[in-house]
């Protein structure tokens, strides 16, 4: 069969250099199983093509099925893409998966009237047993796990699909279907321009283990991590330095630092390839000596979501970490001479939050000075204990705007937590950007570490934007 798989354009604004954007990592494994299951694929994405070109690619392509995946915050674009296919092509049948349609499963299929089939939880296995039975019907559709779709005015949702043991059975991402031309002028995370770099996303494991209240990862991956084989990585990762000439890896699993050995054993890789590399990281998942391998293989920046200041906060919103031990973390990070720290911060982590915890936030910004700072706002995203939380205190509307949940801001989300206000909240977090980054200390500590050419270019313009919005 034909499919056409879309990511949706976001929500925000993509255009701006401060904002990251990456290859839909997650869309580019559909891709690849579906076409090694003989499958004919197509892939568009609307952050980096114009959503207007949909009908010329439908009439050229002449797909059977559009698949799309999509955050909360671009749902809205999702249903008005749908609307725009139903009306090229009535006959076409779309198929929506991705997080927000997994924690809300029925809730999606009513508010999106065409759409066909939607899939929650861990889509490969599930979009490819679906393409096969309306290629062929050969079962019958209620045997398939992960679906929901309807039966006149019904809407059925069949049982859970179990999750991949084996990761190493998923081929790599296709990324010939979205030429990496296509995002020559962005960055992939704050640091790494393609327009200096040769860039590749990669994913080393699925499932993360902690429990906090925020997040949403863990309603299309579980909590259980769950590895790929060193062989299987460095087996993709050395097909694009074939096929791409990459020079650096953007590991874009929620923490990578969890399983020690197989960091050991990728460094040594990345080391031998001469690869530069970043990550995201747990404050309470690393010590010097394994900083000191990272830095010495390439490793050029690690991001540590911290998330407040406030050691009750903390405790509240289920982080498992301590105040200590971020700064521990962040101080060997830099006696490691790993080029950048990031550290993550969000006002309103949990709905008790206090004026006085987002001081202590502040505070322990000041004290563990990033390289890149990043500041949001709560969004309580369906599907987590906090998204819960909000409903039984009465602090959601009843009909969310969907296209609101961004952490970036002054949007409306919501009206107010328990102690601060949406607008509070948008104030707080702009003064805590504008102040920390137009800072005498910040600024110079930037200078002091400036190595190249490129990076006064990059950091040049990079700062000259954000700070504009930001004032």
């Amino acid at each position: 069969m034909k499919i056409l798989l879309i990511q949706p354009n976001a929500s925000e604004e993509v255009d701006k250099e401060y904002v990251s954007l990456q290859f839909p990592i997650n869309l580019g494994y559909i891709a690849s199983v579906l076409r090694e299951a003989g499958h004919e694929i197509k892939m568009l994405d609307f952050n980096v093509t114009p959503k207007e070109e949909l009908d010329r690619h439908i009439l050229e392509f002449q797909p059977s099925i559009v698949g799309m995946t999509a955050m909360t915050s671009s749902i809205i674009n999702v249903k008005s893409i749908i609307e725009n296919i139903k009306t090229t092509d009535k006959n076409l049948i779309t198929v929506l998966g991705g997080v927000h349609a997994s924690a809300l499963p029925a809730e999606t299929m009513k508010d999106i009237e065409d759409l066909d089939y939607l899939i929650f939880g861990e889509g490969e296995m599930t979009i490819l047993e679906l393409a096969n039975y309306l290629e062929n019907k050969t079962k019958e559709l209620e045997s398939i796990k992960g679906i929901v779709f309807r039966i006149k005015d019904r809407i059925i949702k069949t049982g859970m699909r179990e999750l991949i043991e084996n990761l190493d059975k998923i081929p790599p991402p296709a990324r010939d279907l979205l030429p990496m031309e296509l995002y020559a002028k962005r960055h992939v995370s704050r640091g790494f321009s393609r327009k200096h770099l040769k860039i590749i996303e990669i994913m080393t494991s699925r499932g993360c283990p902690n429990q906090c209240i925020f997040c949403a990862g863990h309603i299309n991956y579980g909590y259980k991590l769950r590895f790929r084989s060193y062989e299987n990585i460095i087996s993709e990762v050395q097909q694009c330095i074939n096929q791409y000439g990459i020079t650096h890896i953007s590991i874009e699993d929620d923490t990578f630092t969890i399983n020690k050995e197989l960091v050991k054993q990728l460094c040594a890789f990345f080391k031998e390839k001469g690869i530069t590399w970043n990550c995201n990281a747990r404050v309470n998942t690393v010590n010097y000596e394994l900083l000191k391998i990272m830095a010495n293989s390439g490793c050029e920046k690690i991001a540590y979501g911290i998330e407040s200041g406030s050691p009750e906060i903390l405790l509240k919103n289920k982080k498992g970490i301590t105040i200590a031990q971020a700064l521990n973390a962040v101080s060997e990070t830099k006696k490691a001479s790993i080029r950048y720290v990031e550290c993550d911060f969000m006002i309103g982590s949990h709905i008790d939050e206090t004026l006085d915890d987002v001081k202590l936030t502040k505070k322990l910004i000041n004290q563990l000075m990033p390289d890149f700072l990043a500041v949001s706002i709560m969004c309580p995203y369906p599907g987590t204990e906090l998204y819960k939380m909000m409903i039984k205190n009465n602090y959601l509307p009843e009909k969310p705007d969907w296209s609101q949940f961004s952490h970036f801001g002054d949007l409306k989300r919501y009206e107010r937590l328990k102690y601060l206000s949406s607008s509070q909240m948008s104030k707080m977090q702009n003064e805590i950007l504008k102040q920390y980054y137009s800072s005498p200390k910040y600024i110079l500590m930037q200078l002091s570490k400036i190595r190249t050419f490129n990076e006064i270019k990059y950091f040049s313009k990079l700062g000259a934007e954000f700070l504009r919005e930001i004032f």
